[in-house]
C-alpha cells in the first residue's frame, strides 16, 4: 500500500489532477459551507433572482469569446497560442460593448421578459460580468496550456473567497438579492486579477508577439470553434439553465431560487470531481493519441471508476434529500430537497459523462455531437412546457430530469463508442495529430 501511494505520488497525471481538485475541494467546500449562512439570510425569492443573474451570464460568457480560447492549448507554436488569447479577449471586449448598448435599450423589456422586474438594474451588470468570464476562461487555457496549475488553484480559491465574503457582508446592503449578485462579481474580479498578475510576471515578453495579422491568422484558422463549439456549448448552456428561465417566468423567483439552490448543492460536489479530472486526463489522453496508443482502456476505466465513486453518495442523498435540506438549510428548503431527488439520476450521469466530454472535439465529431444536444433540448422545452400546461412544477422538473438522464445517457455511450472506434483505426497506422480542436470545457449538461 505504501508503495502504491508512492507510485502515486510521482505520476504527474494524479499530481496535476490532485494540484487542481484540492484548490477546487477548498472552493467548493467554502462555497457549500457559506451556503450553509445564505440560506439563511436570503429568501427564496433573492436566490431566484441570482439563478437569473447567474444563467444569462452563463449563456453570455459562452458567446463573449467566441470559443477562441479553447483553442489555446492547440497550437504548437506559443506565439500562435498567446494571438489566440489576444484574439479571445478582443471578441471579448467587442461583445461586451454590444451587450451594454443592447442592456441600455432593452433593459426593461428583458426584464419583463425574465419574469422579475427585480432584475432590472442588475441587467447593467451582465457586461461586466460577462467581460470578466471571457477574460478569465482564456487566461485559464493559457495556464492550462502551459502547466500552471498552481496558478489555477490560487485563482479559482481567491475567486470563491471574495465571493463568499461579499455575499455575506452586504446582504443588508444590496436588497432583493443584491448581495449575492455583487459577491458573483467581485469574486470574478478577484479571480481574473489573480490570472492577470501571473500572466503579467511570467508573460510579458511575449506581447510583442501580438499583431492584428496574427489574429486574423488564428481566426480563419480555428473558425469551427466560433461556428461549431460556439454554437454547441450555447446550445448545451442554455438548455442546462432552461428550468430557471421558465421557472421564474412560469411558476416566480421563489421556486426558481428553490431550484436553483437544488441543483447547486448536488452540482457543485458533481463539478469538483469532473473539472478536474477533465483538465487534466483531456490532456493524458490527447497525447496517447498523438503517440498512437490505445485511449479505450484508460476512457472506460475512468467511467467505471467515476460510477463507483459516486453510486453511494447519490443513493444517501436520493433517500434522505428533504431531511438533509431541512436539518441544514432549516425548513423553507425542505421543497429544494424534493427536488434535488428528482435531478439526482440526470446530475449521476454527468458525473461519469461530463470527463470525457471532449472526446468529439478531439476526434473531430464536433458536428454530431452539437446536433446531440440540439435534440437535448428539443426535448427539454416540451418536457418543461407540458409541466408549465399543467401548472405543475413537479411534473416539469420530473420530465426535465428524466429526457436529461436519457439524452446525457446516450451520450455517455456516444463517447465510448468513439473511444473503441478510435483504437480499431490507430491499429491501421499512427496517424499523428498535432493541432486538434480539444474543447476541454465541462459541457455535458
Amino acid at each position: 500500500m505504501i508503495k502504491r501511494i508512492r507510485e502515486l505520488s510521482h505520476n504527474e497525471f494524479i499530481r496535476n489532477v490532485f494540484t487542481l481538485m484540492s484548490a477546487t475541494t477548498v472552493a467548493q467546500v467554502i462555497a457549500i459551507l457559506i451556503y450553509l449562512i445564505l440560506a439563511q439570510i436570503y429568501s427564496t425569492s433573492e436566490h431566484g433572482i441570482f439563478a437569473l443573474y447567474m444563467s444569462i451570464i452563463a449563456v453570455t460568457g459562452i458567446i463573449s469569446t467566441g470559443k477562441y480560447e479553447s483553442a489555446v492549448m492547440m497550437p504548437g507554436d506559443n506565439n500562435k497560442a498567446f494571438n489566440l488569447v489576444a484574439l479571445s479577449s478582443s471578441f471579448c471586449m467587442g461583445f461586451s460593448v454590444i451587450l451594454l448598448i443592447l442592456v441600455a435599450l432593452f433593459h426593461k423589456s428583458f426584464a419583463i421578459m425574465l419574469g422579475d422586474p427585480l432584475i432590472e438594474k442588475w441587467l447593467w451588470f451582465v457586461p461586466l460580468s460577462t467581460l470578466m468570464i471571457g477574460h478569465f476562461q482564456s487566461l485559464s487555457y493559457w495556464s492550462n496550456r502551459n502547466k500552471r496549475y498552481s496558478d489555477m488553484a490560487v485563482a479559482n480559491v481567491g475567486q470563491s473567497l471574495s465571493n463568499s465574503a461579499i455575499k455575506i457582508s452586504t446582504s443588508k446592503v444590496f436588497l432583493n438579492g443584491g448581495g449575492l449578485i455583487a459577491g458573483a462579481i467581485i469574486g470574478q474580479l478577484i479571480g481574473i486579477l489573480i490570472f492577470i498578475r501571473d500572466f503579467i510576471r511570467k508573460d510579458t515578453g511575449l506581447f510583442h508577439k501580438i499583431s492584428i495579422s496574427g489574429m486574423k491568422e488564428m481566426a480563419r484558422e480555428y473558425i469551427f470553434f466560433p461556428r461549431f463549439n460556439m454554437f454547441h456549448n450555447l446550445i448545451n448552456n442554455f438548455s442546462a439553465n432552461l428550468p430557471i428561465f421558465v421557472i421564474a417566468h412560469n411558476f416566480g423567483s421563489a421556486k426558481a431560487g428553490i431550484y436553483s439552490f437544488a441543483f447547486l448543492m448536488v452540482f457543485r460536489p458533481v463539478n469538483l470531481v469532473t473539472s478536474s479530472f477533465t483538465q487534466v486526463f483531456s490532456q493524458r489522453i490527447i497525447s496517447q493519441y498523438n503517440q498512437g496508443r490505445k485511449i479505450f482502456p484508460d476512457v472506460r476505466r475512468l467511467a467505471i471508476k467515476l460510477f463507483q465513486f459516486g453510486i453511494i453518495p447519490f443513493l444517501i442523498a436520493g433517500i434522505a434529500g428533504p431531511f438533509l435540506f431541512t436539518v441544514f438549510f432549516g425548513e423553507k428548503w425542505t421543497e429544494a430537497g424534493k427536488f434535488m431527488q428528482i435531478l439526482l439520476p440526470w446530475i449521476f450521469i454527468v458525473l461519469i459523462s461530463s470527463p470525457l466530454s471532449f472526446l468529439p472535439d478531439m476526434l473531430k465529431r464536433q458536428q454530431t455531437a452539437m446536433w446531440l444536444d440540439v435534440l437535448k433540448i428539443a426535448l427539454r422545452i416540451p418536457a418543461l412546457a407540458i409541466g408549465v400546461y399543467y401548472n405543475n412544477i413537479y411534473l416539469a422538473i420530473i420530465l426535465f430530469s428524466l429526457v436529461s438522464t436519457l439524452s446525457v445517457g446516450y451520450s455517455m455511450y456516444w463517447y465510448l463508442y468513439l473511444a473503441k472506434k478510435a483504437d480499431l483505426i490507430k491499429t491501421k497506422g499512427v496517424v499523428q495529430i498535432t493541432e486538434l480542436p480539444i474543447n476541454i470545457d465541462v459541457k455535458e449538461m
